[in-house]
């Protein structure tokens, strides 16, 4: 296992993992991160447990689970109350902590395995997609989860593997292992998103097996966009935007984001940063706005990623060290907990031996021309630079007209926090 480079680093913890979630308050610097994860039983001599590790607290919290693995698990701050709360999918149970002292707050008996949770960005509603394909919602009345379910939406054939609500109003998408998405608003079915794994550049394939989306999200504050990852059970993985026109979506775009099945995918609070794990042990940090990978952190498990965090927003969180933001967390079976980031160490290095003088009239003359010319040049570098290698140069005159010179007066992403 080839070990990503410092400031990267790659922890040893108690278990292996199978959920993780990270949190944090660009307002007052709050960070989270909390994993869990196990044995499966007591046989094995490795407890089942979620650990919580809150930024300045002397030490993690650790919560027993008992004899259910947690595989699913969200932290979220009551905008009304403040109060922050943990939420852990426990086989049929959804079970509810206060934080940070860790004490269990409510209890939830969904009747069948849960695989994923989101909660709403007012923290009322909580949503559970199941291994039989169903949707729920329930309702939080004063931090307790109640025990009939609002809504039970039935669509998908097979396990659902992720759930997420949009920043804003009441939608929600669910992706399972039936090669879909589907949008529901208020309990009803809204949209089918019908997922695909044939590359748009290359030949059909042969034969099209089991697609499996593992992971979906909002990637705008109204809900008009989406993104989802799908894969066969072997093979290249596929990245989709999804744009809402009219009233169905439509595939904005879609990508060959790797050569080997995503396994789990995480936006980033601000939806600029994508984080996909493989089923190699890959990282892969994607940029939203720039549709490309911007750094891949080959076979960093041993075994395939089953969990994988984006960092809440590009902002400082009390958890950042020597000033380092770290962008993703992911997680394996193999015990190993990856703290991956873009950032590099700084390289010091001689100065020049220029005068003092000459070197001030440099860099004002160097000041005053970047300026004048760096923003543009760079946005039509960064923008089109793709066009000019695949398609040629007229198509990079195209780009540098449409998407820098005229630029979209809509683009998809959220550039601030909803709340």
């Amino acid at each position: 296992m080839p070990r990503p480079k410092p400031p990267s680093r790659i922890d040893t913890v108690a278990t292996p993992l199978f959920g993780i979630c990270w949190f944090g308050d660009p307002g007052d610097g709050t960070d989270i991160v909390a994993h869990c994860g196990g044995g499966g039983s007591a046989a094995t001599g490795v407890k089942n447990i979620v650990t919580v590790k809150i930024a300045g607290a002397e030490e993690d919290l650790i919560i027993s689970t008992g004899d259910q693995i947690g595989v699913a698990l969200s932290v979220v701050r009551n905008p009304l109350s403040g109060k922050i709360y943990l939420y852990v999918a426990l086989g049929n149970k959804v079970k509810s902590y206060s934080l940070p002292d860790g004490r269990e707050v409510g209890e939830l008996d969904v009747c069948d395995s849960v695989n994923a949770l989101s909660l709403n960005s007012m923290t009322d509603r909580i949503a559970v997609g199941t291994e039989n394909g169903t949707v729920k919602i329930y309702s939080i009345d004063v931090d307790e989860m109640q025990a009939d379910p609002l809504h039970e939406m039935l669509g998908h054939s097979k396990a659902v593997c992720s759930v997420a609500w949009s920043p804003r109003g009441n939608s929600l998408v669910s992706s399972a292992k039936d090669g879909t998405a589907r949008v529901w608003k208020d309990g009803e079915a809204f949209a089918e998103l019908k997922c695909s794994i044939i590359d748009p550049r290359g030949p059909p394939p042969k034969r099209i097996g089991q697609i499996l989306v593992r992971g979906c999200a909002f990637g705008d504050l109204e809900g008009k966009v989406i993104y989802t990852v799908a894969s066969g059970r072997r093979g290249k993985a596929f990245l989709s935007a999804w744009e809402l026109k009219g009233d169905q979506f439509e595939c904005a775009v879609r990508t060959e984001c790797s050569p080997n099945p995503v396994s789990a995918m995480s936006l980033s609070g601000d939806a600029g940063l994508l984080a996909l794990g493989a089923t190699d042990g890959t990282v892969i940090l994607w940029g939203v706005e720039r549709w490309k990978p911007m750094k891949k952190f080959p076979e960093v498990h041993d075994l395939p990623v089953t969990c994988i965090a984006a960092r809440p927003f590009p902002v400082p969180l009390n958890g950042d060290e020597d000033g380092v933001q770290m962008h993703a967390l992911s997680a394996s079976a193999d015990s190993q907990l990856a703290w991956i980031t873009l950032e590099s160490k700084s390289k010091g290095g001689k100065g020049s031996q220029r005068s003092f003088k000459s070197s001030v009239n440099m860099l004002v003359r160097t000041a005053i021309v970047t300026s004048m010319c760096y923003p543009l040049a760079n946005e039509m570098w960064c923008k089109c630079e793709d066009e000019l290698a695949t398609n040629g140069l007229g198509k990079m005159i195209q780009c540098i007209r449409d998407d820098v010179l005229v630029a979209s007066n809509s683009r998809p992403g959220i550039l601030v926090p909803p709340y």
